[in-house]
């Protein structure tokens, strides 16, 4: 999954798992009817509007991990606040995303290998990036 250059302006979040139906939602402030939903993986659902800003992803029964996965960062890594938008004239589809979660928070791997160079910072989300893909978003879990 691909991001664009630009960055849009922060964006609020609630990020939530539900024990009983192993659902874990990030849902941010920006989602509308019109944002168009796509299919990441077999059971994950990303809404995006026309310019790429996320909307929502929700994950049912996704694959969990009981370890979390070290991400590496690489020298010279760039810290930016806002939010990535995803280039939607790019596949989005991702073959197998990997869950972690915590009490405090969890994370969506979404591609390899897990190194990054870009790390986008927007309020309770942080997003990180290897040149233009999206390798893993880690969401606080709202209280």
């Amino acid at each position: 999954m691909k991001i664009k250059e630009e960055l849009a302006k922060s964006i609020k979040s609630e990020n939530n798992y539900e024990e009983s139906v192993q659902n874990f939602d990030i849902l941010t402030e920006r989602m509308n009817d019109d944002f168009i939903p796509h299919r990441v993986e077999q059971n994950i659902m990303m809404w995006l509007d026309n310019h790429g800003i996320l909307g929502e992803i929700e994950c049912i029964f996704p694959t969990q991990i009981e370890q979390q996965i070290l991400l590496i960062k690489e020298k010279n890594t760039l810290v930016q606040n806002g939010c990535p938008l995803i280039d939607t004239d790019e596949s989005i589809f991702v073959p197998e995303v990997k869950v972690f979660k915590n009490d405090n928070y969890f994370i969506l791997y979404l591609s390899e290998p897990y190194k990054y160079n870009r790390e986008i910072i927007s309020e309770n989300l942080t997003f990180y990036v290897n040149d233009k893909e999206l390798v893993a978003i880690k969401a606080m879990r709202s209280k």
